[in-house]
Parts: structure tokens; sequence; C-alpha cells
């Protein structure tokens, strides 16, 4: 505990301004990827048959990927690509350790969607309910213009900018979860605390991360298997770089103050 709150006063407290380094992250994150890379891309095959099979489970598969499959599999290349990025030995077994923190990674989703269904209450009281469901499980075969929505209003687009802040805001939320042992809560203010820092620059990078895992697409589709790990590695490398900062900042003024005191 005393380990974790100190991680949250390191951010909350630093007076410092973070340097974002786009191309460090991905020169690292390929790197990373690539000293595992069969591996990486074997294990995205077996993420993509796993949440197919799912998927076709009726009503329900989507729902099922979404909150529980998908971030508990995500983080398993996350877990890997910090042992790789440490100098620790790996093997193909990690990548399934996120069950070791299922809880903790589906109440990130669960608060998530909780928080968005809030933002949204405006809609789904103003609107017939069963045609909005009707109209997303539309959405998530199709690709549906935003006024096709059932009873679609202009000021419906202002709720979209609450959630895409927040959505960019919680980024780290799950890697904060596994390797500092935060709550859910906890780690998602810290990661709102550490991006709202320079809110901009983070969903540009975001959104560059989520080209780079597509680009695979262009490759006869194929190529999403190693895409999607290059993006997951380089994302990672720049949690990696940012805690980093923090830490050795605080490093950094103890030594100074042990070397004040003599």
């Amino acid at each position: 505990m005393k380990e974790q709150e100190d991680i949250i006063d390191l951010i909350e407290n630093n007076p410092n301004d973070f340097k974002f380094k786009f191309s460090k992250y991905f020169e690292r994150g390929i790197y990373i990827c690539n000293q595992y890379a069969t591996s990486y891309i074997f294990f995205f095959l077996l993420f993509m048959l796993i949440t197919a099979i799912v998927g076709r489970i009726p009503s329900v598969g989507d729902y099922v990927n979404r909150i529980f499959v998908s971030p508990i599999l995500m983080i398993g290349a996350h877990i890997v690509a910090r042992n790789i990025s440490t100098s620790k030995e790996v093997d193909f077994d990690q990548f399934w350790k996120g069950i070791q923190h299922a809880v903790p990674l589906i109440l990130i989703t669960l608060i998530e969607y909780a928080v968005y269904l809030l933002i949204l209450a405006p809609v789904l009281l103003t609107s017939d309910f069963e045609l909005i469901l009707k109209w997303f499980e539309e959405w998530q075969k199709y690709p549906l213009e935003i006024h096709s929505f059932p009873n679609f209003k202009s000021w419906y687009l202002m709720l979209s900018i609450p959630i895409v802040y927040l959505a960019i805001s919680w980024i780290y939320a799950p890697l904060l979860v596994v390797f500092y042992q935060l709550s859910a809560w906890e780690a998602m203010e810290t990661s709102r605390k550490i991006v709202s820092k320079s809110w901009g620059t983070f969903a540009i990078f975001y959104f560059l991360v989520g080209l780079v895992s597509m680009a695979g697409v262009l490759f006869f589709g194929i190529g999403i298997l190693y895409t999607i790990p290059i993006g997951v590695c380089i994302f990672y490398a720049s949690f990696e770089d940012i805690m980093d900062f923090y830490v050795e900042e605080e490093e950094e003024d103890l030594m100074k103050d042990l070397y004040d005191a003599f």
C-alpha cells in the first residue's frame, strides 16, 4: 500500500514537465517486439481465434470479448514486453498471466462503460432503447453513419467530447494495475493525471499507434499479426519511459537530499 501511495504522490506532486519522445517509443517498441516476434505473432493468432469463437456466442459474445476476454489477453502482451525490456526471462506462458489480474482489469472495463452510459443518459432517456440496441447491433456488423442513429439530434455529438477525453485519459490504467498494483479506480485516476498533463500529445500518440497496429491490413490482412504486437510494444515503451521519469526524479531528489545532508 505504501508503494502504491508513493507512485500516486510522485505523479501528482512532480513539478517537472515530462517530454514525450515519439521516435524513441517507436524505435524501442519495434526493438522489443522483434526480440520475440514469432511468439507475438502466434499469440495474436490465438487471440484472434479465441475472440472469434467467443464472438459467435449469440447476443452476448461481443460483450464477453470486450469486458472479459480482450482486457485479460491484451495485458499478457504487455507483461511479455516488460520482461523483454527489463532483460528478464521470457516464455510463452507469460502471455496468459493476465488471468492473475482478471478482477481489476474487468473492473476497469465495467467502470468505463458505466461512466460512458451515464454520459449518454440524456440520449437513452429521450430515445427508444430497443431501437438503440438494434442500431448498435447493426453498427457492430456494418459501418453505419452517425446520422443513422434513431432520432438523431445534433447535440448528441457534444456527448462524445467527454467520452473521447476519458477514453484517452484512461489508456494506461490496465498497466498501472498490473505493474504497480493499484486498484482499478486508483489506476484510472493516476492514468488520467498523467495523460491530462499533455492530453493532446497523448491523443496524437494513441492515434498513431492505432495506425501502426492496423497497417498490417494493407498486407493482405495477415500482416496485422505482426503490426498489432508492434503497436502494443510501442505503447508499452511509452508507459515505461513515463514511469521511469517519475521514479528517477524521486531517486535524484533523494540523492540530492542525502548529499546536502553531508
